[in-house]
C-alpha cells in the first residue's frame, strides 16, 4: 500500500486551511501607529489605501457620537470586535468570517474521528442560508430523537440561526462536552411544522465510511465526511470487499459535504491511474497546487457513484475525478457546486479570519463552482421517499447504480 500523502484541510462544508501568519506588522496586512489618547478615544493614524485618513475620521466622529448619546452602556471590546466582523461582511464572500478568540477556540477540534457531540452531519445553502441535518451517524444520540436528513435546523439552544451566521461555528454550538444537553428548533418541510428536539450529546466514533456486498459480485460503500482517517478506512473497506469477491463497486457520496483534499486525494490515488486530480488555482489563476494520482496502483473494475444536491467540495472533486478519468459511472442529481478554496488565517492574538483565497478545478480544468458536476445519468427519488427508504427499493439512485453496474458485468 501506497505511502499516505500528509492530511492537509482545504474546506468543504465543514472544514477549513489553516495558514500561519507572523503578525500583522510583518505579514503586510496591517501597519500603524497610535498617535495620541484624548478622554475615551485613541487617535490612529494610517498610511494606507483603505483605512485613511477619512476613514479614521468618521470612526472617531462616530465614537464620540456614541459615547456622548448612547442610552445603554457600551463595552469597548464588542465594538472592536464588531468592527472587525463589519470587515469581514463586507466582502462579496459568504464563507468571510471573523473569529474572537472563544469562537476560534472552539473551531480547533480534532477531525480524528472522535468528539462530543450528537451525530448530526449538517450543511448550509449559502444563498437561502438554511441549515439542514444531511447525515444521522448511527448509533449515534441523534438517532435516538425525531431528527431526519434534511430537516432544517433554526435555532440552536437560545441561537436564532441568521444568514449570516458562519457554519463552522454553528457546528461548534451543536458540539460540547460529554453528557450536557442541545436543545434544537426543527423545521420539517414535508409536515410543514416546527418542533423541538433535546439531545444529550456523547463522545461519538464517526466511522465515515461503511460497507457491505450488495450480491455476490457488486460491493458498496458510502463516505459520509472526508475526515482524517476516512482514506485508511475506505481502502480498507474495498479490501476486504475484494476478498468477499467483489467485481463492480458502488461509492455512494449522497448527502456528503465534503472535508479534507488530502484524503480525497488518497482515496482517488486509490482507485485511479496516473493523471491529474485536481489543481488549484488563486484568483490570477496561476496554479499554486496540484494533486495528481500515481501509477502505483488502481482499481480496475465498474464503478459507480451516486450524488445528490447535497455532495458537496471534497465529494465533488472525487466525483469529477472519477468521471473525467472515465473510471465511474455517475448517477442521481447535479451536486452541489462548491468549488472554492477558504483558509482560516490566525492573527497571532487567538482571534483568526477566514475567507476563500483560492480555487479548485477538476481533471479536466472544469470550474465546478456554483455550477456541480453533472450525474451521467440523472435520477430522481420518487415523491413518497422517506428517510427509512435508504438503500432500499424505494431507493431509485440506488437501484438504478446497481442496475448500471450488472450491465457492465456482462
Amino acid at each position: 500500500m501506497r505511502k499516505m500523502l500528509k492530511k492537509t484541510v482545504v474546506t468543504a462544508v465543514l472544514a477549513s486551511t489553516v495558514i500561519g501568519l507572523t503578525g500583522c506588522g510583518t505579514s503586510g496586512v496591517f501597519s500603524g501607529t497610535l498617535s495620541g489618547k484624548t478622554g475615551s478615544s485613541t487617535k490612529i493614524t494610517y498610511d494606507g489605501n483603505l483605512l485613511d485618513a477619512d476613514v479614521f475620521d468618521k470612526t472617531e466622529k462616530i465614537e464620540s457620537i456614541i459615547d456622548n448619546y448612547y442610552y445603554n452602556d457600551i463595552d469597548d471590546d464588542t465594538i472592536r470586535e464588531g468592527i472587525y466582523k463589519g470587515i469581514m461582511e463586507s466582502l462579496d464572500d459568504p464563507y468571510a468570517q471573523y473569529y474572537t478568540k472563544e469562537e476560534y477556540a472552539k473551531l480547533q477540534e480534532d477531525d480524528s474521528g472522535e468528539y462530543a457531540g450528537i451525530g448530526v452531519t449538517v450543511s448550509k445553502d449559502e444563498d437561502t442560508g438554511y441549515v439542514r441535518a444531511v447525515n444521522i451517524l448511527e448509533g449515534a444520540p441523534a438517532e435516538k430523537v425525531d431528527i431526519q436528513p434534511d430537516d432544517i435546523i433554526v435555532q440552536i439552544d437560545d441561537h436564532e440561526i441568521t444568514t449570516d451566521d458562519d457554519l463552522d461555528y454553528l457546528v461548534s454550538l451543536i458540539r460540547g462536552d460529554a453528557g450536557t444537553d442541545v436543545t434544537l428548533k426543527i423545521y420539517r418541510e414535508r409536515d410543514k411544522a416546527y418542533h423541538d428536539v433535546t439531545i444529550t450529546r456523547e463522545i461519538v466514533e464517526y466511522s465515515t465510511v461503511s460497507s457491505f456486498m450488495i450480491d455476490d459480485k457488486i460491493g458498496y460503500v458510502r463516505i459520509t465526511q472526508f475526515i482524517d482517517n476516512t482514506d485508511e478506512l475506505f481502502q480498507k473497506a474495498v479490501e476486504e470487499l475484494k476478498n468477499e469477491g467483489m467485481q463492480a463497486l458502488m461509492i455512494d457520496v449522497r448527502s456528503d459535504p465534503g472535508g479534507m483534499l488530502t484524503t480525497v486525494v488518497n482515496i482517488c490515488d486509490y482507485l485511479l491511474p496516473e493523471g491529474t486530480i485536481v489543481s488549484i488555482k488563486d484568483k490570477t489563476g496561476k496554479v499554486v497546487d496540484e494533486y495528481k494520482s500515481t501509477d502505483d496502483e488502481y482499481l480496475d473494475m465498474p464503478m459507480v457513484v451516486l450524488t445528490n444536491e447535497y455532495s458537496a467540495s471534497a465529494s465533488e472533486i472525487l466525483t469529477s475525478a472519477l468521471k473525467e478519468f472515465g473510471a465511474a459511472t455517475v448517477v442521481g442529481k447535479n451536486t452541489y457546486g462548491k468549488g472554492i478554496v477558504q483558509s482560516v488565517i490566525p492573527l497571532g492574538d487567538g482571534t483568526a479570519i477566514k475567507l476563500t483565497t483560492q480555487k479548485y478545478f477538476t481533471h479536466d480544468d472544469n470550474d465546478i463552482h456554483k455550477k456541480g458536476v453533472a450525474p451521467d445519468i440523472e435520477v430522481d427519488l420518487p415523491d413518497d421517499y422517506t428517510y427509512e427508504d435508504f438503500q432500499g427499493k424505494n431507493d431509485s439512485q440506488y437501484q438504478k447504480g446497481i442496475e448500471v453496474l450488472k450491465e457492465k458485468l456482462k
